[in-house]
């Protein structure tokens, strides 16, 4: 095999299993890190969940005890990295319950829709796991666990197949409760002594170890969730049907008001609540049509009165939301915009029920809801617009957003119970004595990031805010405000964005509910593994020249910019002629596509595709360069950048059968980089094919796409 080939097949690869990356990087930086203990641990097979202890036979105090599901394995060192934990003997910080992330083992085709044939055996054989009857097996599918998170072990085992209980802890837990309990009974009731030792301070004892320490033999058990009808029962006792005070912000909204009141009285099953509109500003006309219609229903409905506060002044969602909850008699607060609906359904009449399960809880912060779009008729089932908060490295995202809630997503993302570091201020629950006792929201955040910060404060002050993904809403997004999509309301997002952080730093790109091992730096539907190939970091400029004759390959640089000069003069001229000469140089093979050009103050980023026609695109050189306008083009600041190969399935597609044109798959460009430290100036942008061939980037109307460098940008 030729080897250009069979660098392509390896890169081709690579891109296609970034888990099977990600753990080749792992093994890299785990090199010489057994840890030796003293402890002694004994391994405790078992099948599932629903287990019974006995099955165990004689605990003994003083031992650890590793419960391993069958049909798997341990990795290295993982007994000894487990053991570690348990050193602590301090009674505070002694380590109660440890557990850790897990993946699978499958074919190419069953974990990455890859057929090995494809692939040469020089390629796969790096990674290949196993070798059982004549197959050959791979590892895949990872399970990220969150950090220690009560409710959402109430909701499912979200545990696994790999944790280790103190025997003592063991014992303790079956001379309380009864003889013979299960697994998942035995863990639950030490997590409610770990919930204890927290709200009295203490920690926890519980420790997640955020690295993959087994491997299922058994592909089929991916995406299990392992239930508990008699956990469910222990902890969703019926909760006191509470006043809860539904506190709505409205402004010229009269119709979208009337539609969530009409939605919110004649659907909800919760019987004890009220409503406060609080209004800032409303026009005459509409400040009426609001009193009209809560006037005719607090003469005909005396059970659920709405209370409506009007009072001109700037919008601030923080400073509104504090006032509802000023006059609220209610014992929790319900914040919920005026775009939302409530389902006639009969599970969707339940959700306020839903919510004060969890809500009534005392370590419990805030409660949110799962919020759909509004139905479309061209789709068969419903789309996600937020089922939780989660803080990545590009900041707070609502995860999921965009996606069809169909089936089960990453261990039950859209269907199970999940402790969140932050809900959605669209419909949060919270109990108001817990409210007022942080301080309510920060009104020095009046558009975005509140719920935010609010989610972050109670956190910080020992809350367990939970997604109740049984109670679903519906969520006009954005009809109240508008999308912020301008750039100075994307310039006011950074803003408040850099300003959270700089109140909690220690959460910038962080989230005990969101593992760091799971994709960090784009907004993703999907819980994917964060694993960065070299096109997705921030690239780094070449300076080529400042002066052209200076520099020592000044020639072939002029030479290649003239080249393109001459060209756009030539189609200036007559476009029969351009056409002719792009026929003899051979540029008329080349195809540019670019999908879009994002750029703001601080960085660029350029994404789409290249590819040359009737030829073998493996080991094809590409390069982008900001070419500075000048009054002779050439003469100015010139910047590379290299291209590392980007995966575009769909551009393999487009040329699968043209059978002179191979191995396109990795044609996609995907650059980003910082305007800090480039030069003040106008560039236009080019990609550089095979050293010789300059194609600049036009947008959709033909014209040259520029990056502009301020001053301040250098």
């Amino acid at each position: 095999m030729k080897e250009k080939t069979l660098q392509y097949q390896k890169e081709l690869f690579a891109q296609k299993t970034p888990y099977l990356q990600w753990l080749r990087q792992q093994k890299t930086q785990d090199t010489d890190t057994m840890v030796v203990s003293g402890k002694q641990i004994n391994k405790l097979p078992f099948s599932s969940c629903m287990d019974c202890i006995k099955c165990f036979g004689e605990i003994k105090a003083e031992q650890i005890y590793l419960f391993v599901r069958e049909g798997g394995t341990l990795t290295a060192y993982a007994e000894q990295k487990i053991a570690a934990h348990f050193l602590t003997s301090e009674e505070n910080d002694r380590t109660l319950f440890v557990y850790a992330d897990e993946d699978y083992t499958g074919s190419l085709q069953a974990l990455y829709g890859i057929e090995e044939q494809c692939f040469d055996v020089a390629v796969t054989m790096p990674y290949q796991y196993c070798m059982e009857k004549g197959e050959t097996y791979y590892r895949g599918l990872p399970w990220f666990k969150p950090d220690f998170s009560p409710d959402t072990l109430a909701s499912f085992f979200y545990l696994g197949s790999v944790f280790a209980i103190r025997g003592d802890v063991i014992l303790k837990i079956i001379g309380q409760y009864q003889n013979e309990i299960d697994i998942y009974e035995l863990v639950y009731w030490i997590f409610q002594e770990a919930l204890e030792r927290h709200q009295s301070g203490k920690n926890t004892g519980i420790i997640h170890i955020s690295e993959v320490l087994y491997t299922n033999g058994y592909q089929r058990q991916a995406q299990q969730i392992e239930c508990s009808k008699k956990i469910q029962k222990l902890y969703q006792k019926e909760p006191k049907k509470e006043k809860v005070s539904i506190i709505i912000l409205s402004k010229d909204h009269a119709e979208l008001l009337k539609k969530c009141l009409e939605t919110l009285i004649q659907y909800t099953e919760y019987e004890n609540y009220e409503v406060i509109v609080v209004d800032n500003g409303s026009s005459p006309e509409q400040k009426q049509r609001i009193l009209n219609r809560i006037d005719a229903h607090n003469n005909t409905d005396k059970k659920h009165k709405i209370f409506y506060y009007y009072q001109r002044q700037e919008f601030n969602f923080s400073a509104l939301c504090n006032i509802g909850a000023q006059y609220a008699n209610g014992r929790y607060l319900l914040f919920m915009n005026d775009d939302v609906q409530v389902m006639g359904t009969a599970e969707g009449r339940k959700w306020l029920d839903k919510m004060m399960v969890y809500a009534a809880k005392p370590y419990v912060g805030a409660v949110g809801a799962k919020l759909y779009y509004p139905s479309s008729l061209e789709e068969d089932c419903d789309r996600i617009q937020h089922v939780g908060i989660t803080n990545m490295g590009i900041g707070p995202a609502h995860k999921l957003n965009g996606r069809k809630d169909t089936g089960c997503i990453y261990y039950g993302r859209n269907t199970q119970n999940y402790n969140m570091l932050a809900v959605t201020a669209a419909c949060m629950l919270i109990k108001k004595y817990v409210f007022d006792t942080v301080g309510g929201f920060d009104a020095s955040f009046p558009v975005a990031y509140n719920d935010v910060e609010l989610c972050f404060r109670l956190y910080q002050q020992g809350y367990f805010s939970v997604q109740v993904n049984e109670a679903v809403l519906i969520h006009h997004e954005s009809l109240s405000r508008g999308y912020d999509f301008s750039p100075e309301k994307q310039r006011r997002l950074q803003e408040e964005k850099e300003r959270l952080y700089k109140k909690y730093p220690l959460f910038c790109a962080a989230d005990p509910f969101y593992s760091p091992h799971l994709v960090q730096w784009k907004k993703d539907i999907d819980y994917n593994v964060n694993y960065l190939y070299a096109c997705d970091k921030m690239a780094e400029p070449v300076l080529l020249t400042g002066q052209i004759a200076k520099h020592k390959s000044g020639k072939g640089i002029s030479k290649i910019i003239q080249r393109e000069y001459f060209r756009e003069q030539l189609y200036q001229k007559n476009t029969t002629v351009g056409k002719v000469y792009d026929h003899i140089t051979g540029r008329h093979r080349f195809i540019l596509q670019i999908d879009g050009v994002e750029q703001n103050d601080i960085e660029v980023k350029i994404t789409g595709w290249c590819v040359k026609r009737n030829q073998d695109n493996a080991g094809i050189s590409r390069t982008i360069w900001l070419v500075e306008e000048t009054k002779k083009l050439g003469t100015g600041t010139i910047y590379a950048f290299d291209l590392p190969p980007k995966l575009r399935e769909d551009v393999a597609e487009l040329f699968a059968r043209d059978k002179n044109t191979e191995h396109v798959a990795l044609s996609g460009i995907n650059l980003l980089f910082a305007k800090q430290g480039l030069r003040s100036g106008k560039y236009r942008i080019g990609v550089l094919v095979d050293k010789k061939h300059m194609l600049y980037i036009q947008d959709q109307a033909g014209s040259l796409v520029f990056v502009k460098v301020e001053k301040d940008s250098q």
